[in-house]
């Protein structure tokens, strides 16, 4: 079955994430011929996505109609799907963030930057509800979890949030040598806060081969120059928590999983890898520097009209959920993926419908539904899920209050503040900045 739809991609700029996007679209026959329109503030990446999204669209013959706007108004009358993987301000406004709150004694930062990313979503439900209020809203922009539900409470757009952290038990099989076909996982929670329920290999429960694994082989594994880099999956921190909670954790779970990891440059070294994990000092520029490469990459490949952009950069289906969950929107194609979605009917017993959870769910024409699981283990709603929503919670107050005595509470409750004078140097500094002016916090 073949339907032409309008997709609007916000945050083109992001440029791998938007080419596997479209490469994606390019490979779904179902959707050829769609409108593709790519929204970004930076001039220069939107122009050569523009140029890679029209090449990838030719030489797979998918006959896209795409075009390029810097203006989201411009971009949203008569969308079908609305993809957001904005992140406001990139990552100098992520560092310069950062580096404000380690002033202030808060090591490498507090998360200020995800209450701009929430007034954005705010801002796009708006305008969304005025040009497009029929659309699917994707979240592919973090934080998914606070995000996700605070458009639940302040909009009625439909919305899913979509991340590949799931995926990330794959990557545990390898580890633990097993072969992927012969797996099957569900895992859920809320998004970067996942718990590995089930999980089998060959229809057998799996969870033994990791406990051997555990007692036999984690030691050198986590000692080996053969340690697989870049994952969080079965690390000291993971073990631990593992430990503590009595399930797996999967994804970016090990990342956020505690404060006592990150008390430090050499705890994090401790707990993760030698570089101290994606989020130390030694790790996190790393990271930054191989999203550059990835970006120069694709510019280059772009902008060489002497070699089809398909022999430069290769043809394959990214591990993305986006198009396959458009393509069984449209064309009724079933079929069951992890998303984020308002804990309606309570899925999770222990939280209230307006929490957004993620969690496996069927999708075809008739729209997004959550399955049923089984409750988690008391111990880990307890010890893990019940303060993870709480920290959720200080966050959304001060995004549905807009007042100075929440985002104070919100930093007097981070472990790392010493004193009041402390969270108040930052947050006055915080809200002096001209960046957050817009956010109406007084």
């Amino acid at each position: 079955m073949h339907t032409e739809v309008k997709i609007v991609l916000v945050g083109a700029g992001s440029a791998q994430f938007a080419y596997h996007v479209a490469m994606d679209l390019c490979l779904t026959p179902g959707l050829w011929g769609s409108q593709v329109v790519l929204v970004d503030i930076d001039p220069q990446r939107l122009s050569f996505m523009d140029c890679a999204v029209r090449r990838l669209s030719e030489e797979l013959k998918a006959g896209l109609r795409v075009e390029k706007t810097r203006e989201i108004e411009k971009a949203l009358p008569g969308a079908d799907f609305v993809i957001n993987s904005v992140q406001v301000g990139g990552n100098r406004w992520l560092e310069e963030q950062r580096a404000m709150a380690e002033r202030h004694g808060y090591y490498r930062g507090a998360n200020l930057h995800e209450f701009g990313q929430m007034q954005f979503f705010l801002e796009l439900m708006r305008k969304m509800e005025r040009f497009c209020p029929n659309a699917w809203h994707i979240q592919a922009a973090n934080p998914v979890f606070e995000g996700g539900s605070l458009i639940a409470r302040s909009s009625k757009i439909k919305s899913v949030g979509l991340c590949h952290g799931f995926f990330s038990y794959l990557k545990m099989a390898d580890i633990l040598g097993l072969e992927r076909e012969y797996l099957s996982a569900d895992a859920y929670g809320f998004n970067h806060w996942l718990w590995l329920k089930h999980f089998r290999y060959k229809g057998e429960d799996a969870y033994p081969l990791i406990d051997d694994w555990i007692a036999n082989k984690a030691e050198a594994y986590w000692n080996s120059p053969h340690r697989l880099q870049n994952t969080y999956q079965l690390c000291e921190a993971a073990v631990h928590q593992y430990r503590l909670f009595g399930l797996v954790p999967i994804g970016d779970t090990p990342r956020h999983g505690g404060w006592w990891y990150h008390n430090s440059l050499k705890d994090k070294k401790r707990w993760f890898d030698r570089h101290g994990g994606m989020d130390s000092e030694i790790g996190w520029p790393m990271h930054m520097e191989k999203c550059e490469n990835n970006l120069r990459q694709i510019r280059k490949a772009a902008l060489d009209a002497g070699t089809p952009l398909t022999e430069a950069l290769g043809v394959a289906h990214s591990t993305e959920q986006i198009v396959p969950i458009i393509q069984a929107l449209v064309n009724n194609e079933r079929g069951i993926y992890q998303v984020n979605l308002p804990n309606k009917g309570r899925i999770l017993p222990d939280f209230p419908e307006d929490v957004v959870i993620e969690s496996k769910a069927v999708v075809d024409s008739s729209g997004i539904r959550l399955l049923p699981v089984e409750p988690l283990p008391r111990r880990l709603v307890v010890d893990a899920m019940i303060p993870r929503w709480h920290y959720a919670e200080l966050k959304l107050e001060v995004m549905r209050s807009r007042e100075k005595q929440a985002l104070l509470v919100y930093l007097l409750r981070d472990h790392r503040t010493q004193n009041l004078a402390m969270a108040e140097g930052l947050m006055n500094e915080w809200l002096a900045h001209p960046n957050n002016q817009h956010l109406g916090i007084h």
